[in-house]
């Protein structure tokens, strides 16, 4: 279902295109309403079309899998998490989908569950108003079937595998350590575990996430030297109406910049 169709027009077209029935519900009960429909229909379920990507409004069990590495993975996460705006009250993640070729590089998405609880919060107050504290959550969804994301992967490996490779070596010695200390302190009691034990336990972990940290910051690096990582999120920004501002304002000189 749709409530705001000005700004979930987009996601309109694409429910419908996929098949999909879409009913406009922009009442202030509707929600409370839709809960009461899914209580009585135990075997259905309602949600927003902009609450997921379209390929997973109706779960399969078929879905398709992204074919990446984990290095890959860690590429394309960091390239566009370290290049997301800050917003007031607006907190985002990243996530990898494979969808079909033509589909949009980037989707930002809204949970329908935490959006249902903030609605409550703001009609029904007591306990329920802990929710109408909480930020926005988004997902930024990266299609990894797109070409211009595959091109991006592609660019990044050619630019950053040098400098990436002895970091992921690092990481994966430590994590064998990591796991090995795990494995032999299973069962045991916090004071049978030597002490020095305890200690490499911690020293491991802290060179872990010092030597991920690194690895984030090279990516990061990468993504400031390619506009089109942050054109791709200003676009996808602009289709939610988040996107305002002087924001606003640096995508279209970027636009007009790129098309010289």
């Amino acid at each position: 279902y749709a409530n705001d169709v000005e700004n979930q027009h987009s996601y309109i077209e694409a429910a419908r295109n996929k098949g999909y029935d879409v009913l406009l519900m922009d009442g202030q009960l509707d929600i409370h309403w839709v809960s009461q429909l899914e209580q009585k229909f135990e075997k259905s379920r309602f949600v927003r079309v902009d609450s997921d990507i379209v390929e997973r409004l109706i779960r399969k069990v078929d879905d398709p899998q992204h074919q990446l590495t984990e290095s890959q993975r860690q590429a394309l996460t960091s390239l566009f998490d370290t290049q997301l705006p800050t917003l007031e009250k607006i907190e985002f993640s990243v996530s990898l989908e494979q969808m079909t070729s033509d589909a949009q590089p980037l989707v930002i998405t809204q949970s329908e569950f935490m959006r249902r609880m903030k609605e409550m919060s703001a009609t029904q107050g007591g306990m329920m108003s802990f929710y109408g504290e909480l930020p926005d959550n988004y997902t930024l969804s990266v299609n990894t079937a797109h070409p211009l994301i595959e091109k991006l992967l592609h660019d990044e490996e050619q630019a950053c595998t040098e400098r990436v490779a002895p970091i992921e070596s690092e990481i994966k010695s430590l994590s064998e350590r990591l796991e090995a200390l795990k494995a032999a302190h299973k069962g045991k009691k916090e004071e049978e575990i030597p002490q020095a034990e305890k200690e490499e336990l911690t020293t491991l972990e802290k060179q872990q996430a010092d030597a991920k940290q690194r690895q984030k910051e090279v990516f990061a690096q990468f993504a400031t030297t390619q506009p089109s990582v942050r054109q791709l999120i200003d676009l996808a920004l602009l289709s939610t109406n988040l996107l305002k501002g002087e924001a606003l304002s640096r995508f279209i000189k970027r636009s007009v910049e790129i098309m010289q």
